[in-house]
């Protein structure tokens, strides 16, 4: 099977900022929430992604 950069690139990320927290599942999440919070105006709702394909 062939692999997908991109994917092999997101699964590094994320294991790297897994380690970054010491693989600790709360902080990964508080982080994570943290995040979001300072991203809101670019993270689309619901009811914004209806008419996406």
């Amino acid at each position: 099977m062939k692999t997908d950069q991109a994917i092999e690139e997101i699964r590094k990320v994320r294991h790297l900022v897994s380690k970054k927290f010491n693989h600790d599942t709360k902080t990964i999440l508080k982080h994570y929430k943290e995040l979001e919070s300072k991203y809101a105006d670019r993270i689309l709702k619901e009811s914004e992604t209806k008419n996406i394909k």
